[in-house]
This record gives C-alpha cells, structure tokens and sequence, in this order.
C-alpha cells in the first residue's frame, strides 16, 4: 500500500481517538444585565451574528467552548455590538496561550500546539552535533554552521529567537589548522552554562575537545583581557569519533568518553577522562570497557547520579544487526561499582539516560534507561524503558513503530515524569535510486498514547540527518520539540510548543 495513503488512515484514526474537537468546556460567560426576552441559544455554530444563535439577539458570535452560552454584556447603557472578554468570560482569549484544557479561543480546538520555524541551517546537523538548554535567559541552542564561529541561539518560550552571541572556534583563536566539530553539547556546569564541543581533522585523528563558558543568555565569557575563555579537555593525536559528555553542578566535575583503537589498531576500548569546570583533570584518560565478544563498543550516554556516582550507558555492535547495552555505575576514580546491566537489542539502539529526580526515590532508583530496538518477526522498531535498574527493573515498551518507520526520539524529565518525542522517518527510493526522505512527529507521556504533532498532519520531507529532537519545557504544562526539516529553500530548526496533561 502507498505508505501516504496508509498513514492517512492513521491519522484519521489518531484524530478520531484523540479528542482533538473541545469538550465544550464553558468558562464564566460575561454579565448580561438585561434580558430581551427571547429564547436562550443552544450554542449553535461559532460565528453566528446576533440573532443568528436560536432566536436570541443578544447571543455572541462566538459559541464553541468557554463561549458556550454567551451573551452580550451591557456596557454604559449599550450592548457590545461585537462581544469581547466582558461578554465571552474571564477564560476567555482571542488567541490561545493557556494549557488549561479548555478552549479559551472558542474556535472548537482545546489547546492547540504551535508550529515556528527558529532558524535556518547550513549543514547535515547529523545526531549528537546539536543540543539545547534552558537557563534564566531563555532556551540556549548552538548552532555549528560556519568554519570560523559558532552561533548560540537564545530562545523566548515561543522559540522565537531574541538574541544571537558568537564563539570563535579553537582553531582560530590559536591560528591553527581548522577543524571539523564532530559533536557539542551544552553542559550545566558548577560555573554555570557551558559550551562542550570536540573537533577531528575531517574524520581523521586527531581528536581534540573543548569546553567555553557562557553567560546565561549564551554569550560566551571573557577574561580580563577581553579574550574569550576556554579550556581544552582532550588532546589525543591517534584517536578520532564522537565523543559523551555529563557534567556535575554538585561536585564540579565534567567527565568526556570516547572510543581508541580500530579493527587494524586493537584493541577497541572505551576511554574516559574527569576534569572540572576550568579543564584541570581530576582523573587521567583511561580505559574503561573492551568488549568481551569482540564486538565494536562506544560510548552512548552518561549521568551524574545525586550520590556523586557516574552513571554511563555503553553499546557493542556486532556488524550485522545485533547490538547490546551495558549500563554501569562508576566512582570518583572511573572504578566500576557493583554489577553492570546489559539488555540485548539491535543495531543502532541510542540508548539515552535520564534521572527521575527525588520524587523517584534514592538515587538508585530514579535513573532510567531510554533506547530503541528491532524485534522480529514484523521487524518493528520499539522504545524500551527500564527504570529501578539496579534493582531488577524490567524493559517497559512504550512504542512500537510502523513497519518501515525508524523513530529517532529524545527523552525529557519533566518534574519526576518521563516524556519522550520522536521523529519516524521512512525512505523509498526517488530519481537514480536517491533516497527520499520522509517522517512524521510525535510525542507521548507516560501512560497516554502517542500523539502526532506533525505540522498540518502530512508527511514532511526530511534528510538523511534528520535523525534527533530536542525537548525543552518552556511553561508550566508547555514543552517544545524541536527537529531538523526539510523544504525548498533548504534546512530549518523547526519546533513545536504541545500542552501536557
């Protein structure tokens, strides 16, 4: 079946199951201090004009939602002639903002999402490269789309862009060769926001990273002199690929992982290295995992936990189709502690670590274990989570993805509740066999059912790097999902703001 005319049927079914129409919720509908006399509306359709609604001239033109009901309200002796706050009720707004589960607009959608485009992208923005955090300020995201500067966004909670600072790159505060960032992330660190970023020579050793300290609305900090700070953390001359990073508020520490070695170098081994806020190491590099199957092993997630243990989620791959993910506890020195947990998947599960908080419990109990896997026969795609993981806890799935989609998800922690958001992608073949791209969004809370969040509910044309989003809470009950798409005019960070129950 053409996959667009299957998903429309999915989505005529989601929308159908979703309640997307309003409940009809009704707010206080204003005062009329006068009554004409006629038969009371029943709340027909939205826009009928006085007189329109039943047989009551003094119905407003609105009657969906907390408009249900309403009329107009005397004002100095006069009737709006066209009803407002006054006659519609204090939850009423001319254009939605409140997550209250009520249709504060009347135009029959109960808290709709919104759709924004945020910035223009140059460049693949593959997975790992782009990251986003909130401070004070705004939502901060980096942008790495020229060879000399990297651009911080700071976002409104619209994600509408209110300022834009620059951090020059390594290689040209040192007037070396120019690098390549293979993958950044912003870091909350003891000093306060950070800028994290590691850099090859095009793919090729050698390795290097980097840590710039930022203000809260992203410009970065300077010395005495004027000059930018920022400090190296890695410098490995045979080493190259991407690289983990976790940061500790509590205890000023950053730890970064990497993969050393190669099939004609052995052994593949996972490295790690501790330093604190201004690059000083705390604990040299050091192996810290080879695979026991011979399988290619790298570093996937890490966390801080709150007793001061690092928390780190590891992957081997065997090369054709199975995979694994080693979860481990580590000290202050990089020393395993107690036993490690393993779950079998498939390829490419990008396993993501989140922390529950305390309203979870003790810190062993509130991480949780997000990653992805491939289950035969169907060959479907799922979302696993584990929590209580060193306590027995056992895989929840959460999704289950078409047959022939491939979601690519980020995990979010919203005071002690899991949320995730995804994009399922799909590609069929176009002109000479180039892969065409497509997917839709989604999101979903624990215990509800995912919920499309596709723009106009289409498919949208994606690329081949369209393989991440990004969650941020940006309100109270607001979250915003933000991903990479795809038009004619090229490559955009695209977001959308969604209601939480």
């Amino acid at each position: 079946m053409n996959a667009r005319l299957w998903w429309s049927g999915v989505v005529l079914s989601c929308l159908a199951m979703a309640g997307c129409e309003s409940s009809g919720g009704k707010g206080d509908a204003g005062t009329v201090v006068e009554d004409s006399g006629g038969t009371r509306g029943d709340g027909g359709s939205g826009d009928a004009g006085p007189g329109d609604a039943g047989t009551d001239p003094l119905a407003c033109e609105k009657q969906h939602g907390v408009c249900a009901g309403a009329r107009r309200a005397l004002v100095d002796g006069a009737y709006e002639p066209e009803c407002t706050a006054l006659s519609y009720g204090a939850d009423y707004e001319s254009s939605e903002t409140r997550c209250d589960g009520l249709d504060n607009d009347c135009d029959g959608v109960t808290d709709p999402p919104k759709e924004s485009r945020v910035t223009a992208l140059r460049g693949g923005y593959e997975r790992g490269k782009i990251s986003s955090l909130r401070t004070e300020a705004g939502v901060l995201v980096p942008v790495f789309d020229g060879a000399e500067e990297a651009r911080v966004l700071r976002l409104d909670d619209d994600l509408e862009v209110q300022e834009t600072s620059s951090v020059p790159m390594a290689w040209v505060r040192t007037g070396t060769a120019r690098q390549y960032v293979r993958s950044s992330k912003l870091v909350r660190t003891s000093e306060g926001p950070a800028l994290y970023y590691s850099t090859e020579n095009f793919l090729v050793p050698p390795l290097n990273a980097y840590l710039v300290p930022l203000e809260a609305n992203g410009a970065p900090k300077r010395g005495p002199d004027g000059e930018v700070l920022e400090y190296r953390l890695l410098d490995r001359p045979t080493d190259d690929g991407p690289t983990v990073v976790a940061a500790s508020t509590e205890h000023d520490r950053l730890v970064v992982l990497w993969t050393t070695g190669g099939p004609l170098t052995p052994p593949i081994q996972v490295m790690g290295t501790m330093v604190d806020s201004k690059g000083q190491v705390l604990v040299a590099p050091k192996a810290l995992f080879e695979s026991p199957s011979g399988w290619t092993p790298a570093p996937a997630s890490a966390l801080w936990l709150r007793n001061g243990e690092l928390l780190v989620a590891l992957t081997e791959e065997s090369g054709s189709g199975q995979g694994t993910v080693r979860v481990r506890r580590l000290d202050a020195a990089l020393e395993q502690v107690g036993e490690e947990r393993s779950f079998t998947t498939s390829e490419q599960p990008v396993p993501q670590l989140v922390d529950l908080g305390e309203l979870a419990g003790a810190p062993l109990a509130s991480p949780v274990l997000v990653w992805r896997s491939r289950e035969a026969p169907e060959s479907l795609r799922w979302i696993r989570v584990a929590g209580h993981l060193f306590e027995g806890g056992q895989p929840v799935t959460w999704l289950k993805d078409t047959p022939g989609y491939i979601p690519w998800f980020g995990a979010f922690v919203d005071d002690g509740v899991l949320r995730l958001s995804w994009l399922s992608r799909f590609f069929e073949p176009g002109e000479n066999n180039t892969p065409l791209y497509w997917g839709r969004l989604w999101t979903q809370d624990p215990g509800d059912a995912p919920v499309e969040r596709t723009p106009g509910l289409a498919l949208m044309p994606l690329n081949e790097h369209a393989m991440w989003v990004l969650m941020e809470k940006v309100a109270p009950r607001r979250m915003a999902t933000m991903y990479t798409a795809t038009t004619d005019d090229g490559q955009f960070l695209d977001a959308v703001r969604y209601c939480t129950p």
